[in-house]
């Protein structure tokens, strides 16, 4: 089984409260990103948007999926 594999599985096993804290942190980075290359957000189309948020997504889940042991513990603490 390859890192990949191991991600998706662990994304696949989350709750779907889990799944929308992560993808709501993606949605700020993503308009965060935004901000610095001094674009507004009607200046992509909603396919982009939905492309630069995905990317922001993945990002989040990798960090996730790589800090092992935190992971844990940052999710025991943040779901209520």
């Amino acid at each position: 089984m390859d890192i990949a594999e191991k991600a998706e599985e662990f994304i696949n096993k989350q709750t779907d409260k889990v799944k929308q804290r992560v993808r709501n942190k993606a949605i700020k980075q993503a308009e965060t990103q935004m901000i610095v290359a001094g674009k507004k957000l009607d200046e992509l189309s909603l396919e982009d948007w939905e492309h630069v948020v995905a990317e922001q997504e993945k990002e989040v889940w990798d960090k996730y999926t790589k800090s092992g042991l935190w992971t844990a513990i940052g999710l025991a603490f943040w779901l209520p």
